[in-house]
């Protein structure tokens, strides 16, 4: 019993690894990976032309440079969140203030996502912009965050 047990394990610990590496090979373990194949599955998906297809790609680059962006700030923010817990009293003005820059960067970027979206939008033909919604609704409301629609 105890090398069946054994067996089942190695045999799953190797599939695992083979699963892993074919994952990073296809670019699934990465952020742009999976952006670029997201972009994929909705270009097919909405059936895009080269000019829909462009567009589509530059309003990913953008998230993908906003998601940067929003990945170093979250590691700073962790980090001045905990200095502030570690002080004897906690400083309201600095959490304000910490509080104040988020919404700020967040600002500054807003305009330049809801235009490249607009742009991507704007190019599609009503069918295509009724199946985006279609495809929006469907991906939202998993609770899980499966993205169905992009695999």
């Amino acid at each position: 019993m105890l090398k069946i047990v054994l067996v089942t394990l190695i045999v799953v610990g190797i599939l695992a690894g083979f699963g892993i590496a074919w994952a990073k090979h296809k670019g699934y373990c990465s952020a742009e990976g999976r952006m670029q194949h997201i972009t994929e599955r909705i270009s097919q998906k909405l059936e895009l032309n080269d000019e829909q297809r462009s567009k589509l790609v530059a309003l990913g680059e953008q998230f993908q440079a906003l998601r940067g962006d929003w990945r170093e700030r979250r590691v700073d923010m962790r980090a001045n969140v905990l200095d502030l817990l570690k002080n004897d009293r906690f400083d309201r003005e600095r959490a304000q203030q910490m509080i104040d820059e988020r919404q700020q960067s967040m600002a500054e970027h807003k305009r330049d996502m809801v235009d490249a979206f607009a742009e991507f939008s704007d190019s599609l033909d009503p069918e295509q912009r009724t199946r985006l919604a279609e495809l929006i609704d469907h991906w939202s409301g998993d609770r899980w965050g499966h993205h169905s629609w992009a695999h």
